[in-house]
């Protein structure tokens, strides 16, 4: 994403990201894009569009059979003062679900605490309902995805992909449980983070 600029276009962003991945010796299973006159779509098939002033990346790669999923946004301006707003709050809305994530939580119980979470910060009670919300990862994507009608129960060192989003923002990373709380396994010590209730947490790259 560093080597990017407003005039590539998704479908280039995509093959690149792809050239890594192999490179690191994973399989990509998803290749996601959006460049900013897409930036409404939260799961978007790459298409010729250029990138614009910012753009999403999502990624989600194989490597001896476990799956690792993570987006990353990158822009190529100081971003508005809504964007930043809404970043902020996309980030609040997903520590409040890492919060809930505790071994013997049931998924049903955890899906009830994202929908809260979204309206507790600003986004409003529907944004479930635009892109799934992820679920324990491993073997599969997810696995299952979370509802309100998933039973199974969080378990000791059991990985998490967690995806909220809302209009022109996500974030997700691939986490794991563990006795002393949540570690992120998807960190790139070259990415900007920021804290939020303690952990490491992606911000847009600015390029």
């Amino acid at each position: 994403l560093s080597a990017a600029g407003p005039d590539t276009t998704e479908f280039e962003l995509a093959s690149a990201l792809a050239g890594r991945v192999v490179a690191a010796g994973a399989e990509p299973l998803v290749l996601l894009c959006n460049g900013s006159s897409r930036s409404g779509f939260r799961h978007p098939l790459a298409t010729h569009a250029p990138l614009g002033r910012r753009a999403m990346a999502v990624v989600c790669a194989r490597r001896d059979g476990l799956i690792a999923n993570i987006t990353r946004w990158v822009r190529f301006d100081a971003g508005t003062s809504e964007e930043l707003d809404a970043e902020a709050r996309i980030a609040a809305v997903e520590a409040d679900i890492f919060t809930a994530t505790v071994p013997g939580a049931r998924l049903d119980s955890i899906f009830g605490e994202i929908k809260a979470a979204y309206v507790r910060h600003g986004f409003g009670g529907e944004q479930w309902e635009q892109h799934h919300q992820g679920g324990p990862a491993g073997y599969a994507g997810r696995d299952p995805r979370v509802t309100a009608d998933a039973t199974d129960t969080v378990v000791l060192s059991q990985p998490f992909t967690w995806n909220p989003s809302g209009p022109g923002v996500k974030i997700e990373d691939t986490v794991q449980i563990t006795e002393s709380g949540l570690t992120v396994l998807t960190v790139d010590e070259r990415w900007p983070t920021t804290s939020v209730n303690g952990l490491r947490r992606p911000v847009t790259l600015q390029v």
